[in-house]
């Protein structure tokens, strides 16, 4: 009897005798303990060294211009190529990344100044490094929801598959999900299944997945449901810090490595380069970027408060100039007086302050003047 076929059993009424062949067809397949202690177990590999492990979906997050999509065709290119980069071992072997955003103009943009920036010839990625855009295709989802709530696969998730396999890539990187997923981001059944869907696909093949996704705006590293963080065993966070212009990839939720490992990039002429590894006059140059923009800020924040509190201060030199009485205030965070000055002529030249501005008028109807902010927009 065909057990899919058949109606569904009465454990409780049936006659042993009467299902063995039904319960046979459906039976779970436990561990084999005889045969196991035979074997000396592994530790989970990583296509991706701390990262990404083999035959997994691992989630990568991070908010739009972060530097996901980069990095993700950065990991590809170093991984075909047997290289390095940001001081993981990637070894060697075929890799595909497929996204549904940038065109093949970009695509070869990036790539001619990865391989500069990697030290690895294009010539040499053919057959190795597999790189498809489908940015403009309509048929982009690589599933539906059935009726009996089960996912049914896309030509899309058919074509990524057969690719997979041809290829023999072990390391595949969509991007993103967005377009991928149709579905209802915060429906829980919804998100597994498509997750479990892929997740399929990685222990089918033995490849690392990486699933591109944005953040939500609550500042979760995610979008929608809990299910997208329950269902992966991996997922990492870009994120781009303003201030010093540097990257940091955090490892958020990692079944197989050590949570909460870090590691800080930056970007230098369309590649990612490890903190540690760059240059002394770059490393300098961004040091002093994000002195300058922290001393920006920091002025600013002194400006407001003096104007709340009606305070009035000065460009000119005199009992209310500015930088020296924002170098006396506790929210100064060790900015000196000359640091201050540096600020104000810097903030000046880009139009984020004026000078000798009427900020409000006194009990005597006489306007108090100086340094205002000039709102955003305005």
């Amino acid at each position: 009897m065909d057990a899919q076929n058949s109606e569904p059993i009465d454990f409780a009424k049936a006659e042993l005798g009467d299902t063995a062949d039904a319960i046979a067809a459906a039976a779970i397949e436990t561990l084999d303990w005889e045969r196991l202690a035979k074997i000396e177990p592994s530790p989970k590999t990583f296509v991706i060294p701390k990262l990404a492990p083999a035959g997994e979906l691992t989630l990568f997050t991070g908010a739009g211009s972060a530097g996901k999509s980069l990095l993700a065709q950065q990991f590809a290119t170093a991984l075909a190529g047997g290289v390095q980069t940001l001081g993981l071992d990637m070894g060697q072997a075929p890799a595909i990344y497929i996204t549904c955003e940038d065109d093949e103009g970009q695509l070869h943009w990036r790539q001619k100044h990865l391989c500069k920036a990697l030290g690895v010839s294009m010539e040499n990625l053919a057959g190795k490094l597999e790189i498809a855009s489908l940015r403009g295709d309509l048929d982009n989802a690589l599933g539906t929801e059935g009726a009996n709530g089960q996912f049914n696969p896309a030509p899309a998730y058919n074509r990524i598959a057969a690719l997979l396999r041809r290829s023999g890539a072990k390391l595949l990187c969509l991007d993103n999900v967005a377009h991928l997923f149709t579905g209802n981001e915060n429906d829980r059944g919804e998100v597994t299944r498509f997750v479990n869907a892929l997740n399929r696909l990685a222990g089918e093949s033995g490849a690392a997945i990486l699933l591109l996704a944005h953040p939500n705006k609550a500042g979760d590293s995610w979008s929608g449901s809990t299910a997208w963080l329950n269902a992966v065993r991996s997922q990492i966070t870009i994120t781009h810090d303003l201030e010093s212009d540097m990257r940091k990839l955090t490892v958020g939720k990692a079944n197989y490595a050590r949570k909460g490992s870090q590691m800080r990039f930056a970007w230098i002429d369309w590649a990612f380069v490890l903190e540690d590894d760059l240059p002394p006059d770059t490393a300098r140059k961004l040091a002093e970027t994000a002195h300058a923009h922290a001393g920006n800020e920091t002025f600013l924040k002194c400006l407001t408060l003096c104007t709340e509190r009606k305070r009035n201060v000065s460009h000119q030199p005199g009992s209310n100039y500015a930088p020296k009485i924002f170098a006396g205030m506790p929210e100064a965070k060790g900015f000196g007086k000359a640091d201050f000055a540096a600020a104000m002529e810097r903030l000046l030249t880009i139009g984020a302050i004026e000078l000798d501005a009427e900020l409000w008028r006194d009990e005597h109807r006489k306007p108090r003047r100086g340094i205002r902010l000039v709102e955003s927009g305005a």
